[in-house]
């Protein structure tokens, strides 16, 4: 069974992630946000975290995925989603399961703080699913073992996100031979890294060398 969120903090960073989200879909114009697609993008931003900051805590372990049939999900955010479309943060839109921002989002109850880590990590999380496509990545972290196993397994086991997540064991298997192809990888954005590596990796792929 899922945990409630520790304390209202941490409440409080599930409802602001969700409304950066928007924000940030409607800067850089997509078109639509499905619910689905915000629990793959912070499952996607939790994972990726801890690819990119071995050794430093990851903000986004407030959430605890589980597995259903159409990805990752978890019932804090579900209910996050319950309250600011029933208070019109957010709205339903084209379709039961496209949102799009409400009336009340210019409301700074809920403050977005803009420049800061967890919302920049959402960004670049964002920028990469632009340039590749949300079921590109996404079917690349469906081929982890964990992740596999887990839904074979029928199970509510929850996925792990941290450093010894198979996911992140699969992108680091690769990044040595990436970073093979850098000059500097001191002097590269964590933005223009993952953008390179994804574009790496997919070209491994296409050449059928993974």
């Amino acid at each position: 069974m899922e945990k409630e969120p520790k304390d209202k903090g941490d409440q409080y960073l599930i409802y602001t992630d969700i409304l950066a989200i928007f924000k940030l879909a409607s800067d850089i114009k997509w078109k639509e946000v499905r619910q689905n697609s915000v629990y793959r993008i912070l499952y996607l931003s939790s994972v990726l975290y801890s690819f990119r900051h071995t050794y430093k805590s990851n903000p986004f372990s407030i959430y605890k995925f589980t597995v259903d049939t159409t990805g990752p999900y978890d019932s804090n955010i579900s209910k996050a989603f319950d309250f600011l479309i029933k208070d019109e943060y957010i709205k339903r839109a084209a379709g039961e399961d496209v949102l799009a921002i409400g009336i009340n989002s210019s409301n700074d109850v809920f403050k977005i703080e803009v420049g800061q880590e967890r919302y920049e990590w959402i960004k670049q999380v964002m920028y990469i699913l632009g340039i590749y496509g949300e079921n590109k990545i996404y079917d690349f972290i469906f081929r982890d073992p964990q992740y596999q196993t887990t839904i074979k397994s029928n199970t509510q086991q929850g996925l792990n996100t941290d450093v010894n997540n198979e996911t992140v064991k699969t992108l680091k298997s690769f990044q040595e031979a990436f970073e093979n192809t850098l000059t500097d990888t001191t002097k590269i954005s964590n933005e223009d890294y993952l953008e390179l590596y994804f574009e790496y990796i997919f070209s491994k792929i296409i050449k059928k060398e993974f």
